[in-house]
C-alpha cells in the first residue's frame, strides 16, 4: 500500500471566476501526488490503496474537504467514553462549482454523529481487478470518493463500474450506513443491481429494489433493515416526506441520468430535502450529457450539490483507446408528391394567423415555414408573463387564441414530415374534435383540401418515402452483416410512428426479426411495455432472439443493451442531447455506423454544426 498525503491549503485567496480550472487543477494534483498498490491479503477481485486526501486547490478559508483519516484522526482525540467514530465531518464541507457555499463552515462544530464508521476499514479503498483496468476510471472513482462528483462519460465507458465501485467502499466503510443508487427506470437500476453484485461482490441480502409499487409499510421495514438501497428518485423523495427512510444513515447516494436534475425532478428535491436535514453524505451523479449549454451544465451541479465535474469525450487521451470508429450517415429523404402538397397547404393555413401575430411584433420576422411548436409555444408563454403596451387588452383572448392555434398547426407540419401523413392525419381528426380549434378550423376550405387529400393517400396505400429508404438501408446492411450476430437500433421520437416501422418490417422477411422497445404509459391506441416486459426484450436482443429493435426515447438513456452495429434515426428533430445518446449505442466496442433521415437538408447541416458531436468517424450527405 502507498500513503497519499497531500498538504491542506489554508491560502484564503479564491478566484471564484476560475472555479472550474481550480477544480481541473485539484484533479491533476491528486493524479500527481497518489500512487496505488494492492493490499497483501487482498481478495484476487480487488486491488487495495491507501484512501488519499483530495487537494482541494485553493479555498474560501471558511469552508474545507475533510477526509477519513482526517476524520479518525481528529475523532479519536475527542471521543468519550462509548462515543463512535461517524461521518459528521468526513464528507461535506463542499464548494460548488458556481462558487456558492455550502451550508456547513469550518469552526463550526460538528453534529452529534448517527453512523459509526470502521476505522480499520477506511484507511484504504478497493478496486475491482477482474475486469481490465482503465486508468481513467480508476483515477475518476478516487476522486468520487472523496469529493460531490458529476461524472460526464459517453455511452459504453463505464460510469456503472465507478458507481459500484464507490457503493462498494461506502459499504466497507459504514457497517450501518445505508448506501442509495438511484435511476429513472427498472433497466437502469436492474443492471447496476448486477454491477454491484458480480463486479465487486456486495452481498444480495443487503440490497433491496423498491418501486412506487412497494407499499409503505414494506418500504419502512427494508429502510431498517437493508443497507444498499435501488430506487427512483421519486420514491426517494417520498419516503424522506412521509418519514421512512432513515436519512441521517445514508452515507452515499449516486444519482443516474443526472442531465434530468433540473427545477422540481425529484432527485433535485431529494437532495435539498437531505441537506435541509442536514445529512453529511456522499453525492455521485452520473451522465453521458451533462447539458449542451453552460447555464444548463451549472443548473445540474447546483442542484446536487457538485464540487467537482469530471468529463470525457471521445477526443480525450486517456479515452481514445476504447473508442471505436463511428461512421456517420446523414440521408436526406424525398417528402413525397402528397405530403409536399399537403405541407404547402398548412402554410397557407398559418400563414394569416403569423400576420396577425407579427402586426404586434410577436412572431420574428423570418420564414414562416421554419417555426416549431416549441418556439410559438415559448412566445406565447412570453406574451402571457408579459404582454407589450401595444397590444390592446380587448385584443389579449385573440391573440392567445392565435398562438394556440399556431401551435396545433406546427405540430401537425411536424408530424407530416417527420413521420407521415398517416400520424398527421390521425392528430388532425383528434383536434378537429376540439371546439376551439376544430370550430375555426370548420371555416377553413384549405383545411378542408388537407383532410381529403390525407384521406385520398391514406386509401390509395402510398407508403411514406423514410420508411422505404428504412427498409432499403436495413436490406443492404444484412447484406453484408450476419443477421444472427448483427444488431440494429430503430429511434423515432414518435409512437405512432413505432407501429408505422414494425408493420414496414415485417416485410423484409426473416432476414429480419424485429421488437419494439417503448415506455410504460398507455396513449390512445397504444399501450406501454411494463418493465418485466421491457427487460425481456432486451434479454432477447442480447441473445440473438431479435436482431432489431425498434425504441422510443426509453432506448436512449443509459440502458446497457449491447453493442449494435447501426442505430437508425428515423426523425432527426430531436435534441443536442438525446441524438449524442442515440449515436452513443454504436461504435463501443468496435466499429459503427449512425443513419439520420430527414427530409431537411437544411435540417441534416445544422444537425451536423450544431447537435451531433461526432469526433470520430466520417459524415457523408
Amino acid at each position: 500500500m502507498a500513503s497519499h498525503n497531500l498538504p491542506f491549503d489554508d491560502d484564503d485567496d479564491f478566484d471564484w471566476e476560475a472555479a472550474v480550472r481550480e477544480i481541473d487543477s485539484a484533479c491533476e494534483a491528486v493524479a500527481a501526488a497518489s500512487t496505488s498498490g494492492r493490499q497483501p491479503g487482498a481478495a484476487s477481485a480487488s486491488t487495495s490503496a491507501t484512501c488519499p486526501q483530495p487537494s482541494s486547490g485553493k479555498t474560501s478559508g471558511k469552508v474545507r474537504q475533510s477526509t477519513l483519516e482526517k476524520f479518525v484522526d481528529s475523532f479519536t482525540k475527542r471521543r468519550k467514553g462509548d462515543e463512535v467514530f461517524v461521518n459528521s465531518k468526513v464528507f461535506e464541507t463542499n464548494l460548488g462549482v458556481s462558487g456558492v457555499q455550502r451550508e456547513e463552515t469550518i469552526g463550526v462544530e460538528p453534529q452529534i454523529p448517527s453512523v459509526a464508521i470502521d476505522p480499520e476499514a477506511a484507511k484504504t479503498w478497493i478496486y475491482p481487478i477482474n475486469i481490465p483496468k482503465r486508468e481513467y476510471q480508476f483515477y475518476i472513482t478516487k476522486i468520487a470518493l472523496f469529493t460531490n462528483t458529476l461524472v460526464a462519460l459517453p455511452t459504453g465507458l463505464g460510469k456503472t463500474l465507478i458507481a459500484a465501485v464507490v457503493m462498494f467502499n461506502y459499504f466497507r466503510w459504514f457497517p450501518e450506513g445505508k448506501i442509495i443508487f438511484a435511476a429513472p427506470s427498472r433497466p437502469l437500476v436492474v443492471q447496476q443491481i448486477e454491477a454491484c453484485h458480480n463486479i465487486v461482490g456486495i452481498p444480495q441480502e443487503w440490497t433491496i429494489y423498491m418501486t412506487g409499487a412497494t407499499q409503505p409499510a414494506k418500504r419502512s421495514e427494508y429502510w431498517k433493515s437493508k443497507r444498499v438501497f435501488f430506487l427512483t428518485p421519486q420514491v426517494l423523495q417520498k419516503d424522506i416526506e412521509n418519514g421512512i427512510c432513515l436519512a441521517k444513515q445514508i452515507v452515499c447516494l449516486v444519482i443516474d441520468e443526472a442531465h434530468r436534475a433540473h427545477g422540481n425532478f425529484s432527485s433535485c428535491v431529494a437532495v435539498r430535502q437531505l441537506m435541509s436535514v442536514p445529512v453529511s453524505l456522499r453525492i455521485l451523479a452520473l451522465t453521458a450529457t451533462p447539458g449542451s449549454k453552460v447555464p444548463q451544465i451549472q443548473d445540474v451541479i447546483d442542484n446536487l450539490s457538485i464540487s467537482t465535474l469530471e468529463y470525457r469525450d471521445e477526443d480525450d487521451s486517456d479515452v481514445k483507446p476504447y473508442v471505436h470508429n463511428r461512421e456517420l450517415e446523414l440521408v436526406q429523404v424525398p417528402l413525397g408528391e402528397d405530403a409536399s402538397t399537403i405541407n404547402d397547404l398548412l402554410l397557407d393555413v398559418i400563414r394569416p394567423y403569423a400576420n396577425f401575430l407579427g402586426s404586434f411584433g410577436l412572431l420574428y420576422r423570418r420564414d414562416i415555414s421554419t417555426f416549431s411548436p416549441c418556439e410559438i409555444l415559448t412566445l406565447k408563454d412570453k406574451f402571457k408573463l408579459a404582454p407589450p403596451p401595444n397590444v390592446p387588452q380587448e385584443k389579449h383572448q385573440e391573440v392567445d387564441s392565435a398562438f394556440y392555434t399556431l401551435i396545433t398547426l406546427y405540430h401537425l407540419k411536424k408530424l407530416l414530415s417527420g413521420h407521415g401523413i398517416r400520424p398527421a392525419y390521425e392528430m388532425l381528426v383528434d383536434k378537429l374534435k376540439d371546439r376551439s380549434f376544430g370550430g375555426r378550423m370548420s371555416k377553413s376550405e384549405t383545411m378542408a383540401k388537407i383532410k381529403l387529400l390525407m384521406q385520398r393517400n391514406l386509401s390509395h396505400g402510398a407508403p411514406f418515402p423514410k420508411l422505404t429508404k428504412m427498409m432499403e438501408i436495413l436490406t443492404d446492411h444484412f447484406k453484408t452483416k450476419d443477421p444472427k450476430h448483427s444488431r440494429v437500433i430503430i429511434f423515432s421520437n414518435f409512437r405512432g410512428s413505432v407501429k408505422d416501422i414494425m408493420d414496414s418490417l415485417a416485410k423484409i422477411g426473416e432476414l429480419v426479426k424485429a421488437t419494439e422497445f417503448i415506455g410504460q404509459s398507455s396513449g390512445k391506441g397504444s399501450k406501454g411495455q411494463s418493465q418485466k416486459t421491457q427487460q425481456a426484450v432486451l434479454q432477447k436482443f442480447r441473445s440473438g432472439g431479435y436482431n432489431v429493435i425498434v425504441a422510443t426515447s426509453i432506448g436512449e438513456e443509459g440502458l446497457d443493451i449491447m453493442e449494435v452495429d447501426l442505430v437508425i434515426c428515423f426523425d432527426a428533430n430531436i435534441s443536442p442531447l438525446r441524438m449524442t445518446q442515440r449515436m452513443g449505442r454504436t461504435g463501443r466496442k468496435h466499429d459503427g455506423r449512425v443513419d439520420i433521415l430527414s427530409v431537411s437538408l437544411v435540417s441534416l447541416l445544422i444537425l451536423v454544426n450544431l447537435h451531433a458531436k461526432v469526433r470520430k468517424g466520417k459524415r457523408h450527405i
